[in-house]
């Protein structure tokens, strides 16, 4: 089990934690001391009774336990030095992104739950209130954010070069797995607009956003009582980011701002946004903002349908395909390619797609499909029983493998380098 994949399940394991049943009584002492943090038997034996749910670990045999054991123990100590770190580097993490986290995780918990009488019915079970559950998981979750943001400032500008990429292929090709029934795709996606009218209507509520805002009265009430995105909770607050984590209008008035200065009317894809400044450290700042969202009606979504069911007549017709992506398509990043998507192994397609090529033959259109990014006309370029991954028809598939494993690589060295420079005193007996 490598530790990657522990710290990057550490949200998924707390929040299991819900529903899983109370780990049984024992009598707690401390395992690990890491810096100033200490770890304790229950922490563990609590991610260890998750794992065992999670990884449906047969519970009676004593040498894959102890092994499970191990490596938890290792990947908790992990968790700790990367939180030692954290605050030494004062990663600061705010009250408003830990709400955002907790109502987030909450609502995940309720999906799992699969209902929210379900939801209330363990809380009942587990003799807790919403606000018991909110108090017990905050400095869980709060440490979990400071982890997570130093562990991205760390690694999220990881790039690897082309040569990169064909080393890895060439080293871990006779291990790459053989995709059973695949198909290569292309698309034309249109994105459903908002009216003119709706657009015009939003940007004026942003207007007596701004105005109230710059006549004094409290940004925080202003995004409680306007503000459409979850921030909303928190008064807007999203917390510090770095450069290049938001969309580039949004981060270019961001960056434009000194700390307590207020944004003229910034639209996006999301909307209209007021933004004020709160602070500012370096590459990163934290703001809070206001989005007003832009509202699409049945009659907007139908007049894209209708629109790219035209399209597709006349691809059916014999127009060029990759003519009329360069045209019509929205999608930047497969409009370079002429709407190419590359390869997908059937069962891999998301429910929206795979019930839809399922049945389709090659060089057949599909009549638009709704996704969260908007609607697709989609057309089935190629379809094999099953296939080897190569270089030529998978390169951004390999990209993000090789970045996965240089990831994985930079941070045991990272960890490594932790351990050296911070104390470490491990008392649970193997």
């Amino acid at each position: 089990m490598s530790r990657i994949s522990i710290i990057s399940l550490a949200v998924a394991l707390l929040l299991a934690a819900a529903a899983a049943p109370a780990p049984a009584q024992v009598m707690d002492r401390i395992v690990a001391v890491v810096g100033d943090e200490i770890l304790l038997l229950s922490e563990l034996e609590t991610r260890v009774q998750l794992a065992v749910m999670q990884l449906q670990v047969d519970p009676q045999d004593s040498a894959t336990m102890a092994r499970l054991r191990q490596a938890l123990l290792g990947d908790l100590v992990d968790e700790k030095l990367i939180l030692v770190q954290a605050r030494r580097d004062s990663v600061q993490v705010t009250s408003g992104e830990v709400d955002q986290a907790i109502s987030a995780q909450i609502a995940q918990i309720k999906n799992q739950l699969g209902s929210e009488e379900a939801f209330q019915n363990q809380l009942a079970a587990e003799e807790l209130t919403l606000q018991d559950l909110k108090k017990q998981y905050r400095p869980q979750i709060r440490n979990q954010l400071l982890r997570e943001k130093l562990i991205r400032q760390k690694l999220s500008d990881t790039a690897v070069t082309s040569k990169e990429v064909m080393d890895f292929y060439q080293t871990y090709r006779d291990s790459l797995p053989v995709q059973g029934e695949s198909v290569r795709l292309r698309h034309i996606m249109m994105t459903v607009a908002p009216s003119e009218d709706e657009k015009q209507a939003a940007f004026e509520r942003a207007r007596e956003v701004l105005a109230k805002a710059r006549a004094g009265e409290s940004f925080e009430s202003l995004a409680r009582n306007y503000s459409q995105c979850p921030s909303a909770e928190a008064g807007g607050d999203l917390g510090f980011f770095s450069r290049g984590e938001m969309v580039p209008e949004f981060e270019r008035a961001v960056f434009a701002l000194e700390p307590g200065e207020i944004s003229d009317v910034v639209e996006t894809m999301y909307g209209y946004h007021v933004i004020r400044c709160e602070q500012r450290q370096g590459d990163q700042a934290r703001v809070r903002h206001v989005l007003i969202a832009l509202s699409v009606s049945e009659e907007d979504e139908q007049r894209l349908v209708t629109r790219l069911n035209g399209i597709r007549e006349r691809i059916l017709a014999g127009e060029d395909f990759t003519a009329l992506v360069d045209e019509y398509s929205q999608d930047p990043y497969s409009r370079e390619k002429g709407g190419d998507l590359g390869w997908y192994p059937l069962d891999q397609l998301t429910p929206q797609f795979q019930t839809v090529v399922d049945t389709m033959s090659v060089n057949n259109v599909s009549e638009p499909i709704a996704t969260s990014s908007g609607y697709h006309l989609l057309q089935v370029v190629d379809r094999v029983n099953q296939r080897q991954i190569t270089l030529e028809d998978d390169y951004e598939a390999l990209q993000e493998l090789t970045r996965q494993n240089k990831i994985s690589r930079t941070l045991e060295a990272w960890l490594e380098q932790l351990r050296d420079e911070i104390y470490v005193d491990v008392r649970l007996e193997g």
